[in-house]
């Protein structure tokens, strides 16, 4: 979801929908900010709202994001550290 974001304001892949950058966008910003509903110092349930974000996140835009890896395998775009 970063890559995609990160081609995204590189202008590399723009055909996304623009609800789709709003879902990644404020996820990350989710996980970064230090306001969660559960906090992370909590030992062992710290994590689980972050993980909560990720799946819903995920199954709002895990199509588009598929699409996005097959345009960088066609493209010949590799994602840093693969």
């Amino acid at each position: 979801m970063a890559s995609l974001l990160r081609s995204y304001v590189k202008k590399e892949y723009t055909t996304v929908p623009v609800g789709t950058i709003i879902a990644i966008t404020s996820a990350l910003l989710y996980f970064v900010s230090p306001i969660d509903v559960i906090p992370d110092a909590i030992p062992g349930a710290g994590y689980i709202d972050d993980a909560a974000v990720a799946l819903l996140c995920w199954n709002i835009v895990g199509d588009d994001v598929k699409k996005y890896e097959k345009w960088r395998k066609d493209n010949g775009k590799e994602i840093e550290g693969e």
